[in-house]
C-alpha cells in the first residue's frame, strides 16, 4: 500500500474488515499513540505476528469529499488533530536527523539545484519534538459516510518526530497537489481555503521543510512522471 512494504486486503469473513500485513509494527505503534490522544482512527480488532485486522470504514476519500463539500469541517478536523499532537512539546535539534535521513539515498542523480548540506543549512535547527502521525497526507484522511466524521489511517513511526513535519506533509497535497497529480479535477480554491485555515501554525510556510518531505517520497517513485513532478515542485520551492 502506498510506498510501504505492507499489503492491505478487504476481508469478508462474518463481516467485512480490513487486514494489513507485512511491515506493520510502525503502524501499530502510532495507532496506539493516536488512540490515546483521542484522535479518530479505525478500530483495531486483532493483532497477530504477521498482520492485524481493523475496522472497515465506508468512506469518501478527500478528493471526492472536497469535490462536493465545503472546507470548514476538514479544516476543523485538521486543527483539532494538530492541536492534540502538539499539546506537549520540547525544543529539539533535528540537524542530525536531517543529515542521517538525507544520506540514506543518492540525491545527486536527480540534478536538484542544491546539495543536501545546502538544504540542511536552510532548514530550522530546532523544532518542537512532539507526537505526530508520520504521514499526514490527504490520502490518509477518510470521511466516514456512516458516522459523518473524519478518520486518520496509516500512521507511521519515523524520526521526523514533530507535528511540524505533519503540516509539511499536508502541504505536499494542499500546495503541490501530489494527491491529485493524475486527476483532472479542479480543487484549487478549496485547497487554498485549507491552507489559509492553517497559517497560524509555526513553520507552516517553511518551504525548506516541504522540500525535505518531497525528498522523502522521491526515492520511492514508480515512474518517470512522478519523479519529474516531485523534482519540478522542489525546484519551484528552492530559493
Amino acid at each position: 500500500m502506498g510506498y510501504s512494504k505492507a499489503e492491505v486486503e478487504l476481508v469478508d469473513d462474518n463481516g467485512i474488515f480490513v487486514r494489513k500485513s507485512g511491515d506493520i509494527s510502525r503502524n501499530l505503534e502510532r495507532y496506539d499513540v493516536l488512540s490515546h490522544l483521542g484522535i479518530k482512527i479505525p478500530i483495531i480488532y486483532e493483532v497477530l505476528d504477521t498482520h492485524y485486522n481493523m475496522e472497515y470504514i465506508p468512506n469518501l476519500d478527500m478528493k471526492t469529499y472536497l469535490a462536493t463539500n465545503q472546507t470548514n469541517e476538514i479544516i476543523k478536523f485538521i486543527r483539532e488533530t494538530i492541536d492534540k499532537l502538539s499539546e506537549k512539546t520540547i525544543e529539539m535539534s533535528f540537524v542530525e536527523v536531517y543529515r542521517t535521513k538525507l544520506s540514506e539515498n543518492d540525491f545527486t542523480k536527480y540534478n536538484l539545484p542544491f546539495t543536501t548540506e545546502e538544504l540542511i543549512s536552510k532548514l530550522p535547527e530546532y523544532l518542537p519534538y512532539s507526537e505526530y502521525h508520520g504521514d499526514f497526507t490527504l490520502e490518509n484522511v477518510l470521511y466516514n459516510t456512516q458516522k459523518n466524521e473524519f478518520v486518520l489511517i496509516d500512521p507511521l513511526t519515523t524520526v521526523y518526530s514533530s507535528f511540524v513535519f505533519d503540516l509539511a506533509k499536508l502541504r505536499q497535497d494542499l500546495q503541490c497537489k501530489w494527491f491529485i497529480r493524475n486527476d483532472s479535477v479542479y480543487l484549487d480554491s478549496k485547497l487554498q481555503s485549507i491552507i489559509d485555515g492553517l497559517q497560524d501554525y509555526p513553520h507552516f510556510n517553511n518551504d525548506y521543510i516541504l522540500i525535505l518531505m518531497l525528498m522523502r517520497v522521491l526515492p520511492y517513485t514508480r515512474n518517470e512522471t512522478d519523479e519529474k513532478f516531485l523534482i519540478d515542485e522542489i525546484k519551484k520551492l528552492w530559493k
